[in-house]
């Protein structure tokens, strides 16, 4: 099994240096769900935590070799004035960078109890063949 995972995460360092610019208010509306990724002999399993939000609300795309997860979560709070205000809300982007080792046609997501799962299958490895001689 390959022990490298050919991710890079984009906006975590992008998120670091903007956050110095951006206002208070902004910073709350712009949040980013945590991650895992692990590894199987065909596949690279990644789960993220979207809790709260609806399957509608996320999308997933693949373009060129970066994928995305992007979604938002609204909390309507009615009328009531808020004491304390912890949990997340706004929009979201995840990017990462996928290898040439993984099959981009084959990936699927699903959402269980605020878990998106992404299921993103390695390509076949090519087997040595004997080459005869004529």
């Amino acid at each position: 099994m390959n022990s490298y995972l050919p991710f890079t995460l984009f906006n975590d360092l992008n998120r670091a240096f903007d956050n110095r610019q951006e206002g208070r208010e902004d910073r709350r509306r712009h949040w980013s769900p945590a991650v895992d990724i692990s590894e199987t002999e065909d596949a690279y399993l990644l789960s993220m935590d979207v809790p709260g939000i609806n399957r509608e609300a996320i999308e997933v795309s693949v373009d060129g070799a970066v994928l995305t997860v992007k979604g938002q979560r609204e909390i309507d709070h009615g009328e009531h004035r808020l004491a304390l205000n912890e949990r997340w809300q706004g929009e979201f982007v995840r990017r990462f960078s996928l290898s040439d080792t993984v099959n981009q046609e084959q990936i699927a997501a699903k959402i269980d109890n605020g878990v998106l799962a992404l299921h993103i299958p390695k390509l076949a490895a090519a087997e040595p063949r004997r080459i005869s001689i004529q």
